[in-house]
């Protein structure tokens, strides 16, 4: 969902809710397969300025899972927004994350040397970019899950506005 421009200017563009539910559609082939979520598409000729989340409720399930983490990244780095954090009841779940990637070290994919166009968020010059959660499970697989919800948000600047 693109927020109003009254909320833009309260620093999020764009927000998106994922709930446990959200999950019942995705069939995975065994436990721990990671589930890979498309939050916002990324207009050509951007600039992500900013991605993260709230946790609102930690995920759980039915006892055989004993961890979930999510990361938020696009196809290029699964991470490079926000680096893997727990997010399910049973582990020492991370209840806000935000920025903390490679786009915005001035890093990219962990490397020491600063790479062109990765300091303080990301530059898009071509089509079909996504910002995209990365869920991982241990024990047992998303659909699985029987609770929980987190609230994705990215500040994006669509430079094809102005």
């Amino acid at each position: 969902m693109k927020v109003t421009n009254n909320e833009a200017g309260r620093c999020w563009t764009h927000v998106k809710k994922i709930t446990f539910a959200d999950f019942a559609a995705v069939s995975s082939a065994a436990d721990a397969d990671t589930v890979t979520l498309q939050l916002f598409k990324i207009p050509t000729n951007s600039v992500v300025e900013s991605v993260g989340y709230r946790l609102k409720t930690a995920f759980n399930d039915d006892a055989s899972g004993t961890a979930l983490t999510v990361a938020l990244g696009d196809t290029d780095d699964a991470d490079g927004f926000v680096l893997a954090n727990e997010v399910h009841a049973d582990g020492t779940e991370l209840f806000i994350g935000w920025s903390d990637g490679a786009y915005f070290r001035g890093t990219d994919s962990g490397s020491s040397q600063y790479t062109d166009k990765v300091i303080n968020g990301k530059e898009y010059n071509t089509t079909g970019n996504v910002v995209e959660a990365v869920f991982t499970p241990t024990g047992n697989k998303c659909e699985e899950l029987t609770s929980g919800e987190i609230i994705f948000f990215a500040r994006i600047l669509d430079t094809n506005l102005l």
